[in-house]
């Protein structure tokens, strides 16, 4: 179980250290459920601008975890 704590922790803080504010928002945003065209009205933008910044996530959170499995593998 200490491992998975440790895991979530690292990943809240990376995602705290690389997310723009943006990608930060729509992130929440999307987690509560909201659609991209909610998230974008929501933060006067368009639903491209949130499928942008939700695949810039997608990126950082993945080379995130690749580099936590190169850590793990040592």
């Amino acid at each position: 179980m200490y491992k998975r704590q440790e895991e979530l922790r690292s990943l809240v803080e990376c995602l705290g250290n690389v997310l723009s504010d943006l990608e930060s928002s729509v992130l929440t945003q999307y987690l509560e459920g909201r659609s991209y065209e909610d998230i974008a009205e929501r933060l006067t933008c368009t639903p491209k601008t949130v499928d942008n910044a939700l695949q810039r996530v997608k990126r950082k959170v993945g080379g995130h975890l690749r580099g936590r499995e190169v850590i793990d593998s040592d």
